[in-house]
């Protein structure tokens, strides 16, 4: 997800601020949905006037020389009004909606992610399947570099990456995730996740997005839950659930 900070009408590679995933035909059919954070918009839109919006779902969108590939143009945007109002549940869901059929023009075949049922992580909660249990994440973010001079160092090459954490706990809105990449072997999430799906290995359905973690982004992430009865009030609007 790229955001217009210049104002110049063009997408270079240092606008990219957050991750996302395609959520299929909007509700009435008129667009496409990006599922993101709210923070990736509603602060842009809110502090700095920003509402040029624009998406790329290449593995490597600046394997072109710095240039982003494949941008489509959001037409119109929104964040869950609740966002921010509440430390414990910041609401923190947003979409980007894109003009209808463009995600297929630009991506032939490309399926929409899942949404969970409502209470899904609840339910493997009560039946004792989300102990200990293993979630696939995907995003463009940073990759950090540990033990360095000066301390940790952040690497960006706006590439799609993929890692596995395990989870650490569920609360009322958040999923946790262990993002110690001794205890994952694979890293974890990190700036530029914002937004980014967390799949159920080995299916489409994702069941939360990023939301925040450590500033060395090597202990714990929290990610917004997409199972519970505000994210669904939320969501609801734009896309169907199931």
């Amino acid at each position: 997800m790229y955001a217009d900070f210049t104002g110049n009408g063009q997408i270079e590679y240092f606008e990219l601020i957050c991750s996302g995933s395609y959520a299929g035909a909007s509700t009435n059919g008129d667009f496409d949905v990006f599922l993101t954070a709210g923070h990736c918009i509603g602060p842009l839109v809110v502090f700095f006037g920003i509402t040029d919006f624009w998406v790329s779902f290449d593995p490597d969108p600046l394997g072109s020389g710095g240039m982003p590939t494949n941008l489509i143009r959001a037409t119109d945007f929104a964040w869950d009004p609740r966002f921010g109002h509440d430390s414990g549940n910041l609401y923190d869901s947003g979409v980007l909606l894109l003009p209808a059929g463009s995600v297929q023009s630009n991506h032939p075949g490309l399926p929409p992610v899942v949404l969970p049922p409502a209470g899904y992580l609840n339910d493997l909660k009560r039946s004792g399947d989300l102990q200990h249990s293993v979630m696939e994440l995907v995003g463009y973010g940073v990759v950090p570099t540990w033990q360095q001079p000066g301390g940790t160092q952040f690497a960006f090459d706006g590439v799609r990456r993929t890692s596995y954490s395990k989870v650490k706990g569920l609360t009322l809105a958040w999923l946790n995730f262990n993002q110690n990449v001794n205890a994952t072997e694979s890293g974890g999430l990190c700036f530029g996740d914002s937004g980014s799906p967390q799949f159920v290995p080995d299916t489409l359905m994702i069941v939360s997005t990023t939301t925040g973690g450590d500033p060395n982004c090597r202990a714990n992430n929290y990610n917004y839950r997409l199972d519970t009865v505000g994210a669904r009030e939320f969501l609801g609007q734009f896309v169907n659930l199931p």
